[in-house]
């Protein structure tokens, strides 16, 4: 077993019914890196991630988490898992202290100790003067922060975002990768991520996985634009318009599809 692997992925398919939605997946994500899964809509992104922690059964294939069975992995409150859509019901008065409190209710701590732990993960993540507002009247951006700040709660050592930037302006998404980089350097945490921002991205992953029913890239950000892997990946011709060699994923980049 390779104590430096985090993630290994090997040969996996998955089928409902007849229709195969992935097929032979095959990667592998080292501790402390930070992985964008990226492709069209329908392209099986979610249903990897979602295989992968073991709530959708692989037809083939083989999912080692930290050097364990996706279940016995997660069992271990080492996984922490961001769904797209929020938990949260849009008129439940939770404040954000409570939000992150709620990543703390199968840990045998005393009130005070959760307590203190949800207040630094708040500071943690810009947000401990936010703590007593409730948790819905927060921006888009605000709320992905106390969001990820109760998965932090429990110390997980690797987390998995389903779009963790859906719904949130360009700025907040650049916000918020910047911070998946603060977290990579001072907890070693390994992310793996779903995103459609493929034009905003390339800067702050190490690795790009392009993803529509087979994985036609996994490597790093500026290949994915070599050798029309943008065209097999979305299914159509790519237009990529870069006003600088070495800019190719900061905000001047940006690419069309042309369908």
């Amino acid at each position: 077993m390779d104590t430096d692997i985090a993630l290994k992925v090997e040969n996996l398919t998955v089928k409902f019914g007849k229709k195969v939605v992935l097929e032979n997946i095959t990667f592998s994500v080292k501790k402390g890196e930070i992985i964008a899964i990226v492709g069209p809509n329908g392209s099986g992104k979610t249903t990897l991630l979602k295989t992968i922690l073991g709530f959708i059964k692989a037809t083939e294939g083989k999912v080692e988490l930290l050097g364990n069975s996706p279940k016995k992995a997660i069992k271990s409150g080492k996984v922490g898992y961001l769904p797209q859509k929020s938990s949260i019901p849009k008129d439940f008065p939770f404040s954000a202290l409570d939000v992150v409190l709620l990543g703390l209710v199968n840990k045998k701590l005393s009130k005070k100790e959760k307590n203190e732990l949800a207040t630094k993960y708040l500071d943690f993540v810009g947000m401990l003067k936010f703590k007593d507002y409730p948790f819905t009247n927060l921006s888009g951006g605000q709320q992905q922060r106390v969001s990820i700040a109760r998965v932090l709660v429990s110390k997980p050592e690797i987390i998995f975002l389903d779009e963790p930037s859906t719904g949130v302006d360009v700025v907040a998404q650049e916000n918020f990768y910047e911070f998946l980089t603060k977290l990579k350097e001072e907890e070693n945490l390994t992310v793996v991520m779903v995103s459609h921002d493929i034009g905003v991205i390339g800067k702050f992953v190490d690795k790009i996985a392009g993803l529509n029913k087979y994985l036609h890239f996994y490597g790093k950000p500026n290949d994915i634009f070599q050798n029309n892997v943008l065209t097999d990946i979305y299914g159509c011709d790519i237009q990529l318009i870069v006003h600088s060699p070495e800019c190719i994923s900061c905000e001047h980049f940006h690419y069309e599809l042309k369908r």
